[in-house]
This record gives C-alpha cells, sequence and structure tokens, in this order.
C-alpha cells in the first residue's frame, strides 16, 4: 500500500481519500446537443476543405443527433489528414457551439470508447485508470471509519472514489466542498496531536520569589507581561503541561518576561538561545543591568566554548546562540528560545533534546515576536500555551508612508533632517549584488551615492563576517546604515527613526512589520517608508494603515501559508488544498469540537 500512496503523494488512507479529480469527462453520446457545453456523439465525416492559416474545416453527420456538424481543426498537422479522412466513422468529444447556425466543435477530442464517465486528475507520471484503481483497491468504510471519520463524510468520499454522474454532480458542491474542508483540517490536527503527545513529565519546581524584583525594577510592566509571567510560573509548578509560546508584538517588551522566568528558576540553571550574536550580546547586557547581582549570569560565545565549560557549570543563566547547540546543558531546568520563528524547528528541539537527561525533563518556552492569526492558534492550542503580550510598554509613533522611487528626494531630505536632530536611519535593499532578474540597484550599487550625500554612511549584510562589529559601530556613531534584512532582529537603535524598505513587494508582512519594528522604540516619532518602482497592491495598503502585528497576520494569512509542525523544520509553506484558515474559523471550531468529543 505504502507504495502506491507514494506515487501520488498521500501519507495515509484520509490524504487518498481526499484526492479529488480535476474534473469529469462525460463520454457517453448525448440524446441532444448542448450549446457551450462537454458533448459527446458519433460521426460519419462527409467532406472536408483545407483554409487559410493552417486550418481544416470538416462537415460531419451525427447519428445520435441525426444531423451534421462542424469540426474545425487549427494549427492543421499532417495526421489530421489521415485522421479526418472521408467516411470515416469517428466519436468526437469536445465544447459544442454555434457557427452560422450550424453546430461547431473546435478541436474536439477523439475517443475510442463511449459510454463510460471518466476522471481526469492530472497527476504527471500517473494514469487516471491507475489512481482510480488504488482508490477502489484502499478506499473502504472500515479503512477510513479507522480514522473516526463522520459517516457522512465516508460516504461522499467514498462516491467520488467512482466514475459516475453522482460524482460528477458532487464534484464542485457546497456540500462536498464543506465534507473536504471538515475532513482535512480535523486529520491535520489529528496528526499534529500525534506527532507532539503532550505526554512529556517535567520536574515541579519550587519557584522563587520575584515580586521584590518587580517591584524594584526602573519602570512598571505591564498587565500582559505580568500575565505572561504568571502562566510560566504554572507552568514551572506544574510537572506536566503543553509547551509554551508568548507571543508578543514587536517592541512589547518579552525581554522581561525572559529575565522574570529566569529568576523564578534560581538556583537552578536557564538556558536562552538567541538567533544572532549581537541579539545575544544585547539581552545578556540588558540581564546583567536589571537582573540581581546574586544570579550568575553567563553569555555563553561560540568562539570559548571549551574555555567555558567551567564557567558554564555554575551559571544560573546561560544566553548564547547556535553555540549552544553544542554545549553541555544536561542539567538545565528551563530551555527558552527567543526570536523563534528564526530557526527551524528541528533546531528548537535539538536544544530541548540537550538539556534532557534520563532523570528528567527540561521546561521549555518559546518567544516570537511575529505575532499569528487567531486560526493558526486554534489549529495548534492541542500542543502549545498561548501567552499574548499585546500592550506596548509606551505609545509608539510610527507613520508608514508609501512611495515611489520618483519621488525619493522627498525621502533623503526627510533622512537628513532626521540626521539633524541626531536621529539615524536604515535603508533595507533586497540585493547586495546585481541580478538580472531584478529591476533594482543592489546594495553594494549606492554605497557611494549615500557616502556622497550623507555623512557617517555604514553598510553590511548577511555575508559580512564584520556585521556585528559594523551594527555596534553604526548604533555608536552612524547616521545611515546600508544593509539587507539582516537587521530585522538584533541590536537596540534607540536613536533609530528612520527605516526605508525598498521593493517592499518582495517580503512577507511579517518580515515588513519585524523591519518595522525596529524603529520608534523609545517613543520617539518615527517613519517607515515602503520604496517601490510598482504601484501598491491592496496588502501594502492594509499593512501601511495599521501598526497592529496581530491585524497584520490575518492579513498576511490571506496571502502565506501557515508552518509545517509535522514534517520537519520548515517554518512556512504547508498548502492546505481546501481548507482556507482566513475564511473557515467556522469548520475549525466544529473540527476541534468534534476531536475533543472523540477524547
Amino acid at each position: 500500500m505504502n507504495k502506491d500512496l507514494e506515487k501520488l503523494s498521500c501519507k495515509d488512507i484520509v490524504e487518498l481519500a481526499l484526492l479529488m479529480p480535476k474534473k469529469f469527462d462525460d463520454l457517453r453520446l448525448n440524446n441532444e446537443p448542448v450549446l457551450n457545453e462537454l458533448n459527446c456523439t458519433k460521426v460519419i465525416i462527409k467532406s472536408k476543405k483545407q483554409l487559410p492559416g493552417k486550418r481544416l474545416s470538416i462537415i460531419a453527420y451525427s447519428y445520435n443527433w441525426e444531423c451534421e456538424c462542424t469540426i474545425t481543426i487549427f494549427n492543421l498537422r499532417p495526421f489530421h489528414n489521415a485522421l479526418f479522412a472521408i467516411n470515416k466513422e469517428l466519436i468526437i468529444y469536445g465544447k459544442l457551439g454555434d457557427f452560422a447556425g450550424l453546430l461547431q466543435f473546435i478541436n474536439p477530442k477523439i475517443i475510442k470508447d463511449s459510454g463510460e464517465i471518466t476522471a481526469n486528475y492530472l497527476i504527471k507520471g500517473v494514469s487516471d485508470k491507475e489512481i482510480c484503481k488504488i482508490k477502489n483497491k484502499y478506499l473502504t468504510y472500515e479503512a477510513l471509519k479507522e480514522f473516526n471519520l463522520l459517516d457522512e463524510h465516508i460516504k461522499l468520499l467514498l462516491i467520488m472514489k467512482e466514475n459516475s454522474q453522482e460524482a460528477m454532480k458532487l464534484l464542485n458542491s457546497k456540500e462536498l466542498n464543506e465534507c473536504l474542508k471538515f475532513v482535512e483540517i480535523y486529520h491535520h490536527i489529528k496528526r499534529l496531536n500525534e506527532t507532539y503527545k503532550n505526554d512529556t513529565l517535567y520536574k515541579k519546581i519550587k519557584t522563587f520569589d520575584i515580586n521584590k524584583w518587580l517591584k524594584s525594577l526602573p519602570f512598571k510592566p505591564t498587565n500582559d507581561q505580568i500575565n505572561a509571567i504568571n502562566d510560566i510560573k504554572n507552568d514551572l509548578e506544574s510537572i506536566h503541561h503543553k509547551i509554551r509560546i508568548v507571543m508578543g508584538d514587536v517592541g512589547c517588551g518579552k525581554s522581561l518576561v525572559i529575565f522574570a522566568a529566569a529568576l523564578m528558576c534560581y538556583p537552578k540553571k536557564v538556558v536562552l538561545m538567541a538567533p544572532t550574536s549581537v541579539l545575544a550580546q544585547q539581552l545578556y547586557n540588558e540581564a546583567k543591568r536589571l537582573l540581581p547581582g546574586f544570579l550568575k549570569i553567563l553569555h555563553f560565545v561560540s568562539s570559548k566554548t571549551k574555555l567555558m565549560q567551567d564557567e558554564l557549570k555554575e551559571a544560573n543563566f546561560v544566553i548564547g546562540t547556535h553555540a549552544l547547540l553544542w554545549a553541555s546543558l544536561d542539567d538545565a531546568t528551563l530551555v527558552m528560545v527567543d526570536e523563534q520563528q528564526r530557526f527551524g524547528a528541528k533546531q528548537r528541539m535539538k536544544l530541548k533534546d540537550l538539556a534532557t537527561n534520563d532523570k528528567e525533563n527540561p521546561h521549555y518556552i518559546e518567544f516570537s515576536a511575529t505575532p499569528i492569526p487567531r486560526t493558526t492558534a486554534l489549529i495548534h492550542s492541542d500542543i502549545y500555551s498561548y501567552s499574548f503580550i499585546k500592550e506596548l510598554p509606551f505609545k509608539k509613533e510610527i507613520e508608514t508612508k508609501l512611495i515611489t522611487i520618483a519621488n525619493s528626494n522627498e525621502l533623503f531630505n526627510h533622512i537628513k533632517s532626521e540626521n539633524k536632530q541626531n536621529h539615524q536611519a536604515i535603508i533595507v535593499y533586497p540585493l547586495i549584488e546585481e541580478s538580472k532578474s531584478s529591476s533594482y540597484k543592489p546594495l553594494e550599487s549606492v554605497i557611494s551615492f549615500y557616502e556622497k550625500n550623507f555623512d557617517k554612511v555604514y553598510y553590511t549584510h548577511g555575508k559580512d563576517k564584520e556585521k556585528d562589529n559594523i551594527l555596534l559601530q553604526f548604533a555608536e556613531n552612524g547616521n545611515v546604515l546600508l544593509s539587507t534584512t539582516i537587521v530585522e532582529v538584533g541590536i537596540s537603535l534607540p536613536r533609530l527613526s528612520i527605516i526605508v524598505i525598498v521593493a517592499p513587494e518582495r517580503y512577507g508582512l511579517s518580515t515588513l512589520h519585524q523591519l518595522r519594528g525596529r524603529v520608534g522604540r523609545n517613543g520617539v516619532k518615527s517613519y517607515c517608508y515602503l520604496l517601490s518602482k510598482f504601484e501598491f497592491s491592496d496588502r501594502l495598503i492594509k499593512f501601511a494603515n495599521t501598526l497592529d502585528g496581530f491585524k497584520i497576520a490575518e492579513i498576511d494569512l490571506e496571502n502565506r501559508k501557515s508552518g509545517d509542525l509535522i514534517d520537519g523544520d520548515v517554518q512556512h509553506g504547508i498548502s492546505f488544498k481546501y481548507f482556507d484558515e482566513s475564511a473557515d474559523f467556522d469548520i475549525l471550531n466544529k473540527a476541534k469540537n468534534y476531536i475533543n468529543n472523540l477524547n
């Protein structure tokens, strides 16, 4: 069975049942001609004439309609003359039209046998007959019932494996469409839950009292921050819970929640993995500034891995990047991943596994600055617990402007004005080097222009080995930074008031939102310019009109697909054939309720 399913890229019987034909061909002879529809008729060729422009005009007599019809062949080839020989009988199939009062077929198919309804799946490398054979072999009521599908859905799916008039009528019906949506999302959630079974046992710990520390902070935490901290506290004091994701908009203050989680575990060890060395350094500096002095904090640096082993054993709070994946962490009580959207699922799980020993599992938390739609959250709610931080410590004043390259002088004058106020600007380019497929200039070709027109210009990109040092130099001394999207996550830039995103149509809204979130961190009036050569789409116009990351996630969902959590470390790209995450919330709720009732 597995080999047959592999041919059709199906993982199991349910996916096979969800494989629908693109269309049905009704090859039964029509009793009456039906205009503008596909018709099948048996004819005898009466005459033919070759016309200019490689055309062949044929007069044929239809036996079952008892009248003449015309057949027009475009792009005439030598074999057509033999195929449509005078007095030859054929069964033809195609769309029937009307030409000068005569029934007309244009380039019809020649059918060997009539009298059948056939399904067309249009799957490369596998014939329709073979697909029908596989479906008839494996799709039974008993096989589908093993997956706990509803009887009403099983009935429809079994009808659709047949080449029948009933299946043909059902193909584009609302009844079948809702069935396919329900079965697809139900099956996805079931597989998801089986892959991430919540049977992990954690060691229940007595949390360190952090109330005195919270009151001593130089600022007052928001209600959402406190709620997230309490959620983590409850997890730490429990032996069985779901993986927690702390989901916060850009600039919401997730770092404070990270530090609170680390302090609550004192004197036990906590590990935090960040996606870049600049961000790891920044988190380390902030932790040293805000956390009590008795907490031993270690910045785990990849270049000093061997030298830091002794310090690693003594540390209470270890902050590092991917280098942690090769460290000895089996005594960690809590593992945290910041900006989890920047890591693959396998990387995140590897860090968690490194901290697991024979006796106990570490508690595990992921932090993300990429808000997700409520549909995505509900799909994953059986394996994840969510804490949402929507309140911002201060009101962000960011104006998003849509501007064409033809009007870029306005932008350059604004950058100079902001520089005079000791404010900074970043211009994000989509390319480093020249590309024949791009209509935009690459970063390397514009450096001289900016150096000529602006002071204290810096530039870097992902391939630059000195990028971390350059970002630090820019933070302290720069006016303008030319970069790629490596600035999406990283060093704090309190003087940054302008970010320019060149070719915004190339990016997903979550990336645009992350980049825009680099400005206005300290409440400074700030600006995000979307600089394009083309007209702005509705997607970008909607993005410009809101700063709410959760609203942006809903807009973005209409243009992308959710992450594949079942089959590896893909962050985005899973495609539902029928279920629409942006529109089918009610069907999702029904599927979730059905799954809960099964359990």
